[in-house]
């Protein structure tokens, strides 16, 4: 019976692996239930990745051997880079669908952002409904699907009229709009709108420097230089991240609710800082000292679309800027509901904050953790 789920016997089809969310998703899901199978959609050139991901899994005893297996494969493809046998095999086998692969920068060019975060979720959504046991399909969408509109935004809510500024944004949007769709048909689904994912709150511990790790960098500098640090922006709007544990196992939780079916869930931070709160801590980690000079919301917008080269220059995204000054206020009441009573909590953002920063620090060096610009 569709979107009905056991804890027996679970199957899981799993794309994005082994990307940053898609490792740490994996381990939560295995810590809840050893017993599941998983097969992995994966990428040829990170086979070998995945490959040693899984064998740790394995001799940690995290996983049973051979119930995790990979299958080469793309989401671009509309039969996901696998023969048909293949596909009919596996649309037989799995119980649940989960869809994590995404193209996530910025930056991402629009025809790869098109492929992916649209025709990789079409295709998606095409298998979840050949699978002939289904209990649900997983969708990880974002909540920048919202981009620019301010005010309260629930989970229940996506097009509200606001202007998609980047390939990014609207990808995703149109993306999760091919969910909701399929799901007025009648598929099973869950969607999940992560807030920004920040490491890991106990370690600090991150694949990737980008969001907030990007103002690291230059506000380091700008400490050690002496140079007066500047609030960009008046700050008082809320930026929403979350830590890679907290995400992780909320989704963890949500899922394997039955009332989880059917809905969206903003996996947020519900009581966020606002932006000033969270710059001033940043500051004093990375220069020592507060800013005492506010550049406007106003001019640091103009800055962001006139000299984009000069943020880029410095590995920030001119249009991350977006995301600090004109950010709305996620509800995340059906979330909440779901984490009702499992322990489950997001810490709060200046708890964690110095573990973040002594990570990169400790890695500052890796050219390979920064977004292409």
């Amino acid at each position: 019976m569709r979107g009905v789920k056991t804890m027996q016997g679970r199957k899981i089809f799993f794309t994005g692996y082994p990307g940053f969310i898609g490792r740490w998703q994996v381990r939560s899901i295995l810590a809840d239930d050893p017993g599941v199978e998983i097969t992995f959609l994966v990428q040829e050139k990170f086979l070998s990745r995945a490959g040693e991901d899984i064998a740790e899994l394995e001799r940690e005893g995290k996983a049973e051997r051979g119930s995790l297996r990979v299958i080469p494969g793309d989401v671009t493809d509309p039969r996901l880079g696998i023969s048909a046998e293949s596909y009919e095999s596996l649309a037989d086998w799995a119980s649940e669908v989960w869809h994590l692969a995404g193209a996530f920068d910025l930056n991402v060019p629009e025809g790869l952002a098109r492929r992916v975060n649209y025709w990789g979720v079409r295709h998606v959504v095409d298998f979840s409904k050949a699978c002939s046991g289904l209990s649900f399909l997983v969708h990880f969408s974002s909540v920048v699907v919202h981009a620019e509109r301010e005010g309260v935004i629930t989970e229940d809510e996506l097009d509200g009229g606001q202007e998609l500024i980047n390939n990014y944004f609207m990808t995703k949007f149109w993306g999760e709009m091919e969910v909701r769709r399929a799901m007025q048909d009648g598929l099973p689904a869950i969607i999940i709108r992560p807030a920004g994912v920040m490491g890991d709150s106990r370690t600090g511990e991150t694949d990737k420097f980008d969001n907030i790790y990007l103002t690291f960098g230059i506000l380091h500098l700008l400490g050690r230089l002496r140079l007066p640090p500047l609030y960009l922006g008046e700050g008082k709007v809320r930026p929403n991240f979350v830590p890679i544990d907290y995400l992780v196992d909320a989704v963890t939780a949500i899922t394997r609710n039955p009332a989880a079916v059917g809905r969206c869930f903003h996996v947020v931070d519900p009581d966020p800082p606002t932006s000033r709160e969270m710059f001033d801590v940043i500051y004093e980690l990375t220069a020592g000292r507060k800013p005492s000079i506010t550049v406007p919301t106003w001019m640091v917008d103009a800055m962001a679309k006139r000299l984009g080269w000069a943020f880029r220059l410095v590995n920030i995204p001119p249009d991350s800027m977006t995301y600090v000054n004109h950010v709305g206020l996620f509800d995340a009441s059906n979330t909440l509901e779901m984490l009702e009573g499992t322990g489950i909590t997001c810490p709060p953002i200046r708890d964690y904050y110095p573990r973040l920063y002594a990570w990169w620090l400790a890695n500052r060096d890796r050219t390979d953790m920064y977004p292409k610009m």
